[in-house]
């Protein structure tokens, strides 16, 4: 997990969207969810475009991150198709089925920017998102954690982030951050009872991922 976000369990949770910049992943987000997940018992479903479950298998080894079979399902997005003759309806309402057999009350997609490739409108991925978070609100209103990751910028992007509750944009930096820091995220998080906060945070290391608070502009 990220250590620097140890002990937020309670501002980061709920719908969290996270864009990334130009080369930029939200892998470090995925791997501390799964982590912070598994360490409370709670099931986990990861939805890739990205990645094979061998892969994520082999990170999560190196990274630490302990890979339990009964708690976390894997699904591929265009597994269940042989042929690419398929529509965005299809996948979602494929992909939808699954996620509401898999029971997990954290639901980690690596890259919704597929919908939009295979013909979903902006309207149309938001609907989805927002589908399955009402779902998962009925199954644990307090444990609910959905992280929608867009690898390409998208009108989606622009309806969740002020619907959502944390906001995460991940950018690649510059060498003047040092020669081991692989990216920044800047974190916008919402509360009902307290002001809306902006954390920094300097990234580094390829699969264990270290961070360290820095200055953004707010």
């Amino acid at each position: 997990m990220l250590k620097i976000l140890k002990g937020q369990e309670e501002s980061i949770k709920g719908l969290i969207v996270c864009e990334e910049v130009d080369n930029a992943s939200s892998l470090p987000f995925v791997l501390h969810f799964l982590s912070t997940a598994s360490t409370s018992s709670q099931k986990v479903a990861i939805v890739s475009t990205k990645l094979s479950e061998t892969n994520y298998k082999l990170i999560c080894s190196k990274a630490g991150v302990r890979w339990n079979p009964t708690q976390i399902s894997f699904y591929d997005f265009l597994k269940p198709f042989e042929l690419f003759d398929i529509t965005s309806e299809q996948i979602m309402d494929e992909l939808y089925k699954k996620l509401i057999d898999s029971s997990a009350s954290v639901i980690l997609f690596d890259d919704l920017s597929i919908l939009e490739q295979f013909g979903a409108t902006s309207v149309e991925t938001t609907i989805f998102v927002h589908k399955i978070y009402t779902h998962l609100k009925t199954l644990s209103q307090e444990n609910a954690l959905l992280l929608a990751s867009f690898s390409i910028h998208s009108n989606a992007v622009d309806i969740l982030k002020p619907r959502c509750h944390v906001f995460v944009q991940m950018s690649p930096v510059s060498h003047g951050f040092g020669k081991d820091a692989s990216a920044k995220a800047v974190l916008t998080i919402k509360s009902p009872s307290a002001p809306t906060s902006t954390k920094g945070i300097l990234l580094s290391g390829e699969r264990t991922i270290n961070g360290s608070y820095i200055t953004v502009d707010q």
